[in-house]
């Protein structure tokens, strides 16, 4: 797992160096949900639904970013 600083270090080179846009992704969660571990994004959970803002340079790229986050936080 990377550290908070490795995450920041990663976003702010992406951002120099690529267009990243903001996007927000909605998912269903489970009543109570709460992540575990580093969350590399803004969440906002009402009513069992999760609002993550991600930067990312397209939609495609925001949505596998949440996919992967929320599978990874299955397994912990």
């Amino acid at each position: 797992m990377n550290t908070a600083k490795q995450l920041f270090d990663e976003l702010i080179y992406r951002m120099k160096t690529t267009d990243l846009n903001k996007f927000e992704i909605k998912r269903e969660v489970e009543t109570g949900w709460l992540p575990n571990g580093v969350v590399p994004f803004n969440i906002n959970v009402k009513n069992s639904i999760a609002t993550f803002v991600v930067w990312a340079e397209s939609i495609q790229d925001a949505e596998h970013l949440v996919s992967q986050f929320l599978e990874q936080d299955e397994h912990e």
